[in-house]
């Protein structure tokens, strides 16, 4: 827990300390990379010495907003895009990415706001990691908004694969596809790239398009490959595999080879991959 002096605010007829605590509780601060948000509380404790209570809850609010503004921006810069680069590396890079991040931020969403009868004050703010153009993903992806759109790569074999696949043809229709990461320690990107252990990337944000990418997520990232997250990403009728290793500083998953033709051999027929239905169980 972090403590910090907060301004003091002088009125005529009011003295107010305010002491704004940046307030990490676990099951409040932080990225959701299952629903897509980014969540930061501010919290301000204050005394008067006066008896106009609106005007002192009205100052330990403020107080309270700022600190949950300050909290904001630094998860919000913090939040790795790729293996290699967070949204800070991309501000360093790109000036267009520092003025867009600095526009996102000011169209934060208030979720709450709680006064305590000790006088102090707690705010929640929120933005989206996905969801357009006051999304984060709006301002990280503006590098990679005029990429060529690669196709994905060819299956490197079409015969028999144990036994589902024969001649690049599945015998069903898969709505999603979903890895299995657990006890691997994955760790969720915005831009994570899908490889197989012969080195070949397979699935990344230059195979899709940006627009959709911005909109949607690349991919929801959850404990449960049966829970709401992973039934509403990828279907009733996923491919599942079994990821083998995580690279890239833990952010990409590695399947085999055998996998990854199975993955782009059934995405030929379904294009889950097009549609970005996929989930990373973590």
């Amino acid at each position: 827990m972090f403590k910090k002096l907060a301004a003091g605010v002088a009125a005529a007829a009011l003295c107010l300390t305010a002491i704004a605590t940046s307030v990490f509780a676990d099951d409040k601060d932080g990225v959701d990379w299952g629903n897509g948000t980014i969540r930061a509380t501010g919290f301000a404790a204050g005394k008067s010495t006066t008896k106009i209570e609106s005007i002192r809850r009205a100052q330990a609010r403020k107080a309270a907003r700022m600190d949950a503004q300050r909290n904001l921006a630094e998860m919000v810069r913090g939040v790795r895009v790729t293996s290699e680069s967070s949204v800070r590396d991309l501000e360093l890079e790109y000036d267009i990415v520092k003025t867009s991040v600095d526009a996102t931020l000011r169209d934060m969403r208030e979720v709450s706001v709680k006064d305590f009868d000790d006088g102090t004050s707690e705010v929640i703010l929120e933005m989206p990691l996905f969801g357009g153009d006051k999304s984060l993903a709006a301002s990280a992806f503006l590098p990679y908004k005029d990429q060529e759109k690669q196709p994905f790569p060819q299956p490197s074999t079409a015969s028999e694969n144990n036994g589902t696949l024969v001649s690049g043809v599945t015998s069903e229709k898969y709505t999603g596809l979903i890895i299995d990461c657990k006890g691997l320690n994955l760790s969720p990107v915005m831009s994570p790239v899908i490889k197989n252990d012969g080195g070949q990337p397979i699935y990344g944000h230059q195979n899709l398009d940006i627009d959709k990418v911005i909109e949607f997520g690349m991919a929801s990232y959850t404990s449960n490959a049966n829970d709401a997250i992973s039934h509403e990403r990828a279907g009733e009728n996923p491919l599942v595999v079994r990821a083998v290793k995580v690279e890239g500083f833990r952010a990409n998953p590695v399947v085999s080879v055998n996998d990854s033709d199975r993955i782009l051999i059934a995405n030929q027929n379904d294009q889950f991959l097009d549609n970005m239905a996929v989930v990373f169980v973590k």
